[in-house]
C-alpha cells in the first residue's frame, strides 16, 4: 500500500515538473520570439531612416523659364490723353524638374504677368505629378488685361520710349512622398524680368531668378 501511495506521489511530481518544463519552454520561445520581432522593428525602421536620408533624401524640384515670345502685340497712342489702348498676348515655355527618386505632386499653381508692380495678367497652372527623376515641360499664355492698364500713365511713357519692361512671377507648391511615410512640403516661385521692345516686336534683356524651399 505505502509502496502505491509513493509511486503516486512521485507520478504527480514527475507530471508537475514535466508542466513547469513546458511552461518555462513556451515563455522562453515567446520572449525570444517578441526579441527577434523586436529586433526586425528596429531594422526596418533603421533601414527606412537610412533610405530616406541617402538615396531618397528629399531634394528641392526645380522649375525653369526656357523661353517668352510675344504672340500678339496690337496698340494704339492717344497722344491727347497720352493714353495708350494696349492688347499684349505672351506665350512662357518652362519646365519642372523632379531630381528625386519619387513622384512630385504639385497643387493648383499661377503665372502672373506684372508690369510696374501691378497684376495685369494671371493664368492658372492645373495640379499635376511628376515621375521620379523626370523633367516635364509646360506652357502657359499669359494676356495683358488692357483695362488694368487704363489708369497706369507711365505706360505712355514706356510705349514712347520704345520699350516696356515686365515680370513674370510662376508659382508652385506640392509634396514629395518617400517611402509613403515621409511627406515633404516644397515650394517653387520662378521670376523673369524682361522688356518688351515695341519697335521690332521681340522679347528681350530677360533676367531670371529662381527659388526652392522643402
Amino acid at each position: 500500500m505505502e509502496k502505491t501511495e509513493e509511486t503516486s506521489l512521485h507520478s504527480s511530481k514527475a507530471a508537475k515538473d514535466t508542466k513547469d518544463v513546458e511552461a518555462q519552454n513556451k515563455h522562453r520561445r515567446r520572449n525570444i520570439c517578441l526579441a527577434v520581432t523586436a529586433a526586425v522593428i528596429v531594422v526596418f525602421v533603421l533601414v527606412v531612416v537610412i533610405l530616406a536620408l541617402t538615396v531618397f533624401k528629399a531634394k528641392k524640384p526645380s522649375t525653369t523659364i526656357d523661353s517668352i515670345t510675344l504672340d500678339n502685340l496690337r496698340m494704339s497712342l492717344d497722344i491727347a490723353r497720352m493714353g495708350v489702348d494696349l492688347n499684349m498676348t505672351l506665350d512662357v515655355d518652362l519646365t519642372v524638374k523632379n531630381p528625386n527618386k519619387v513622384g512630385f505632386k504639385f497643387k493648383n499653381g499661377s503665372a502672373l504677368l506684372n508690369y510696374r508692380g501691378e497684376v495685369v495678367g494671371e493664368v492658372p497652372i492645373p495640379a499635376g505629378k511628376i515621375g521620379a527623376d523626370e523633367t516635364k515641360p509646360m506652357n502657359v499664355t499669359l494676356t495683358v488685361m488692357a483695362d488694368r492698364l487704363l489708369s497706369n500713365s507711365q505706360l505712355y511713357t514706356d510705349v514712347a520710349s520704345g520699350a516696356i519692361t515686365l515680370s513674370t512671377l510662376i508659382k508652385l507648391s506640392g509634396k514629395v512622398s518617400i517611402l509613403s511615410i515621409f511627406k515633404v512640403n516644397v515650394h517653387s516661385k520662378t521670376t523673369c524680368d524682361f522688356t518688351v521692345f515695341v519697335s521690332n516686336v521681340t522679347v528681350g534683356d530677360q533676367n531670371c531668378k529662381y527659388k526652392t524651399s522643402l
